[in-house]
C-alpha cells in the first residue's frame, strides 16, 4: 500500500461527515482569549498586569536599584509613574529614572527592548499630570522620560527587527512624544470632530483618565482663543461649558482654572469686549473675585509674557462691580422698582471703586430667589448685616481714594462721606474683619464725623448729581468719564417702530413677562434674560439692553 497516500486518507477521515461547527471544534472563549493575549504580546499597544505586582517590584528596585529577571524589568517600566500610599512615585527620582535607561538600553534582544519602551509608554500616558498630588520632582521626571521615548523611538524604527503594529500608531500620533503634545487635535475638536483623538486613544491603548484628554481640551481652548474676535466670541459660550467641566469631559480643579484663564484673557483682548456674563461667573466661581484674590487670580491668568494680565483682571473687576452697583439699587431698594439715577450716577465712578462692601438688613438678608442668591455669591467677602434700621433697608459702602462713601437703599437717606484715616477703630475692624457674618450699626455709617452729608434732592439750576460731583470730583481727584445729569436733559427718542400697541402686540405674541416701572421713574423690563435670538434681536433694536440675571431693560 502507498504509505502516504493511507496517511493522507486517514487525516482525511474527520472531514467525511463535512465540516462542524466551530463550538464543536474547540472552546470559543478560550479562542477569544488567546486572540486578546496573542494582540497584546504581539499587536496591541496596551499592557495587562498585576498592579501588586508591578507595586511590589517598584519597591524592590527603590531599594536595591536592581531587577532580578526581566519580568521585574518590565514590571518597574509599567510603575514608573504609580504613586504609592505615601504619595511617591519612581518618575521623580533622577537616580531611578537613569538607571531605569540604563537597563533598557543594556537589553541585548530588540523585542525585550521594545517590550520596555512599550511598558514605559504605557507610565507616560499615566502619569496624573494635572492631579494635585504632582509635584514639580515628578513633572520634571515626566518631562525627561517624555524626551527619552522620542529618542528612543528613533533608534527602534532605526534597527531592522520587525515592529509591532502600534508603532505605526505612535507615528502617526507623534506629536504626543512633543511639549504641546494635543495642539495637533485642537482645530478639529473646536468643529465638533474627535474621530483623530479617538484614534489616538484606542490605537496606543491611552486610557480614559489620562492626562491626554485633559491636554486635548486645552487644547481646544487653544484653538478657539486663536480665531478672531468673532469667531471666537460665537465659539465662547461652548468653550466655557467644556472649560467649567460641563461639555461631557469631567475636569480637575488646575485644568479648569486654566481653561478659564485662558478665555478670560483671550476675550480682554478683544476689540469690543461688553459684560459677558456667563464668563464673568465662570471666571469668579474658579479663578476667584480678582479684588479680593488677587495673589491666586495673577498666578493663573497670565499674558502672553508669562505675566499677570492686569487688563483681564481689571476688566472682570469691572464687571462685577458694575453688576453689584446695579444689582444694589434694582434689588434691594425698598420700592422695589429700582433707581435708575442712583445706577447710572455711580456707574460713572465704578473705576475709582478700590473697595465696596454690601450691609444688607434682614430682609435682603434671608430672602430667597435667583436673584437675590445669584447677588449674595456675588458679594461674598463683602456682606455685612446691617443692625438698627428697617428690616427693607440696606447700605452700599465704597472705599474711594482716602474716602469711604455710603448710600442707602432706602430713599430719603443722605449720602455720607469720611475720611479712611479718620474712621473710628469698630467701623475698620468691621470692613477689614473679613468674617462671614459682621455687622455694623448703621448710626456708625451715619457717624457725625461725617466731612460731607450729600441729599438726593435737585434744584432749579442743578440736579442733585451734579451738587454730588461737586463736592466728590475735587476731593478724589478724578472726574468721570461721562458727565452727570443735568436739569432738563432730553431723553433719546424711541424708535419709530416701537409704539405702545406695536410692544403690546410683541409682548402677547411671544408670551413675554413684562414689568413696567416707568411710571415710577423706573425702567421697562422684560424677565429672563435667555430669550430667542430673534426676540432678543428685536429687544435690542428698541434698545433693550441686557441685565443678568432678571433679564432686558428699557429705560
Amino acid at each position: 500500500m502507498n504509505e502516504p497516500l493511507n496517511m493522507l486518507r486517514i487525516g482525511l477521515r474527520p472531514f467525511a461527515a463535512g465540516l462542524r461547527a466551530p463550538e464543536s471544534i474547540s472552546d470559543p472563549s478560550g479562542m477569544a482569549r488567546a486572540r486578546q493575549q496573542a494582540h497584546r504580546e504581539h499587536g496591541g499597544a496596551g499592557i495587562v498586569a498585576d498592579t501588586r505586582s508591578i507595586m511590589a517590584s517598584i519597591a524592590a528596585f527603590r531599594r536595591s536599584g536592581k531587577v532580578e529577571s526581566f519580568r521585574d524589568l518590565k514590571y518597574v517600566c509599567l510603575g514608573m509613574a504609580a504613586v504609592d500610599a505615601q504619595g511617591w512615585c519612581a518618575i521623580a527620582d533622577s537616580r531611578l529614572r537613569s538607571r531605569v535607561a540604563e537597563l533598557v538600553e543594556g537589553q541585548a534582544e530588540m523585542r525585550r527592548r521594545i517590550r520596555c519602551f512599550q511598558a514605559l509608554l504605557s507610565s507616560y500616558w499615566a502619569f496624573p499630570l494635572n492631579a494635585k498630588h504632582a509635584n514639580e520632582d515628578a513633572k520634571a521626571g515626566w518631562r525627561e522620560l517624555r524626551s527619552w521615548l522620542r529618542a528612543e523611538r528613533e533608534r527602534i524604527l532605526r534597527s531592522k527587527e520587525s515592529k509591532p503594529p502600534w508603532l505605526a500608531a505612535l507615528a502617526k500620533h507623534a506629536a504626543l512624544l512633543t511639549e504641546r503634545p494635543c495642539d495637533k487635535f485642537g482645530t478639529a475638536l473646536l468643529r465638533g470632530d474627535s474621530s483623530e483623538l479617538r484614534d489616538a486613544m484606542d490605537s496606543l491603548a491611552i486610557p480614559s483618565d489620562s492626562w491626554v484628554l485633559e491636554e486635548a481640551v486645552i487644547a481646544q481652548m487653544r484653538a478657539g482663543c486663536d480665531l478672531a474676535d468673532e469667531p471666537f466670541k460665537a465659539t465662547l459660550p461652548n468653550l466655557i461649558n467644556i472649560g467649567t467641566g460641563r461639555g461631557g469631559v469631567e475636569l480637575g480643579d488646575s485644568l479648569r482654572l486654566r481653561c478659564v484663564a485662558l478665555l478670560v484673557s483671550r476675550y480682554a483682548t478683544c476689540r469690543e469686549r461688553p459684560e459677558h456674563m456667563a464668563l464673568r461667573d465662570a471666571a469668579v466661581s474658579i479663578v476667584g473675585n480678582p479684588w479680593l484674590r488677587r495673589a491666586s487670580w495673577d498666578a493663573w491668568v497670565i499674558d502672553a509674557r508669562g505675566k499677570p494680565d492686569d487688563q483681564s483682571r481689571e476688566m472682570v473687576n469691572g464687571w462685577l462691580k458694575r453688576r453689584l452697583i446695579t444689582d444694589f439699587f434694582e434689588l434691594l431698594s425698598v420700592d422695589g422698582a429700582g433707581d435708575s439715577r442712583r445706577v447710572d450716577y455711580w456707574l460713572r465712578f465704578e473705576p475709582a471703586i478700590e473697595d465696596m462692601w454690601f450691609a444688607l438688613g434682614s430682609d435682603a438678608q434671608y430672602r430667597r430667589g435667583e436673584q437675590f442668591n445669584d447677588f449674595r455669591n456675588r458679594a461674598k467677602g463683602r456682606l455685612l448685616d446691617l443692625d438698627g434700621t428697617t428690616a427693607d433697608n440696606n447700605a452700599f459702602v465704597m472705599r474711594v481714594g482716602r474716602y469711604l462713601l455710603v448710600e442707602f437703599g432706602a430713599k430719603g437717606n443722605a449720602m455720607y462721606v469720611f475720611e479712611w484715616d479718620s474712621l473710628g477703630q469698630p467701623l475698620l475692624d468691621t470692613l477689614t474683619s473679613g468674617r462671614a457674618r459682621a455687622s455694623v450699626s448703621i448710626h456708625r455709617l451715619k457717624d457725625s464725623n461725617n466731612i460731607e452729608r450729600l441729599i438726593h434732592r435737585d434744584s432749579a439750576g442743578q440736579t442733585w448729581e451734579q451738587k454730588f460731583d461737586a463736592h466728590l470730583v475735587p476731593s478724589i481727584g478724578r472726574r468721570p468719564a461721562d458727565p452727570p445729569r443735568r436739569v432738563n436733559v432730553v431723553r433719546r427718542a424711541r424708535p419709530e417702530a416701537f409704539s405702545p400697541d406695536t410692544w403690546s402686540f410683541f409682548a402677547r405674541t411671544h408670551g413675554l413677562r413684562v414689568e413696567d416701572n416707568r411710571a415710577k421713574q423706573g425702567a421697562l423690563w422684560v424677565l429672563g434674560v435667555d430669550q430667542p435670538s430673534h426676540v432678543a434681536a428685536q429687544l435690542e433694536a428698541w434698545g433693550f439692553r441686557p441685565r443678568h440675571p432678571r433679564g432686558w431693560f428699557k429705560e
